[in-house]
């Protein structure tokens, strides 16, 4: 569950940046379109493990997208390069069920 918490506030943050941030019209649209992909593959990834290696991709691409959008402002580039650090790294945890979800309750006697 914390996966998937995690990437949707990042995701948020992300889409309001995207807006709220200096920037090109360009580089809203694609912080904008990647906050939607982070939200729709964290999830996907909740039920296919595998999914969130999408979301991998997307972070490398703001990180990239970070260094060669030099159009945007400086805090909106640096929003992006942190936040698809932040996801890349949360990507590489596997999401699953906690202890307390995945615990069989007591049957009753």
């Amino acid at each position: 569950m914390r996966f998937l918490t995690l990437n949707l506030i990042f995701a948020t943050w992300l889409l309001v940046s995207a807006f709220a941030l200096p920037q090109t019209p360009f580089s809203t649209a694609f912080t904008a379109i990647a906050a939607l992909v982070v939200a729709v593959f964290a999830f996907v990834a909740y039920g296919k493990p595998g999914a969130r290696f999408v979301i991998s991709v997307v972070a490398v691409i703001l990180g990239i997208g970070a260094l060669l959008l030099t159009d945007a402002g400086g805090v909106s580039r640096a929003s992006n390069a942190i936040v698809g650090a932040i996801l890349f790294a949360l990507s590489l945890v596997r999401p699953g069920r906690s202890a307390a979800e995945a615990a069989p309750a007591p049957s009753s006697p």
